[in-house]
């Protein structure tokens, strides 16, 4: 998730739907949504940037999060740390499944990758395990993917190299293959 579900959240599912096109088959389910707008289409820029990788967003419209998604959600991962602390004021319960994209990655490189017979729930507590909410407040580097909305192509680049890189962790992470994920390890 990120501001608008326009421009980072929509690039990080679609870069991870890409590497695993088979998703849906290991029972997983990737989407974007935003904490503000809704039916805002993306940028131009990221348009133009993202189908230089083969992926098109020209259909992608942001949908706005709601208690419903946060309910049926087993892991949300937000841009920012403002993300986690917006979605732990809508739904206090969704701490535990509640992270930053690049705390999230963090900490699960630390425990490593889900086994194949554990169950998500238990992994997800395990990768959380010692958080404190006070964690997540103000902003800093470590945890924050900066917005590229309004800025130049290089940003968006910049951007998109590093949510990709972020994201092509996952399918080990969350131990589902993918022919794209082995052509990257």
């Amino acid at each position: 998730m990120c501001t608008a579900g326009r421009c980072r959240s929509p690039i990080a599912a679609a870069l991870l739907e890409q590497r695993v096109s088979h998703v849906h088959r290991h029972g997983l389910s990737v989407g974007s949504v935003g904490l503000k707008f809704a039916g805002a289409p993306v940028p131009d820029l990221g348009i133009e940037i993202m189908a230089e990788r083969g992926i098109d967003l020209t259909d992608h419209r942001s949908e706005p999060v709601t208690m419903n998604t946060i309910a049926a959600s087993d892991l949300i991962l937000g841009m920012t740390r403002e993300h986690v602390r917006e979605i732990v004021d809508i739904e206090p319960s969704a701490w535990a499944k509640t992270f930053t994209l690049k705390d999230f990655i963090r900490r699960a490189d630390q425990l490593g990758p889900m086994s194949r017979h554990q169950r998500f729930d238990d992994w997800l507590g395990a990768v959380g395990e010692g958080r404190d909410p006070r964690n997540v407040l103000g902003t800093h580097p470590d945890d924050e993917v900066p917005d590229p909305f309004g800025q130049r192509a290089r940003a968006w680049q910049k951007v998109v190299g590093e949510l990709d890189a972020l994201v092509s962790k996952l399918p080990r992470i969350l131990g589902v293959s993918s022919q794209a994920a082995s052509r990257t390890a």
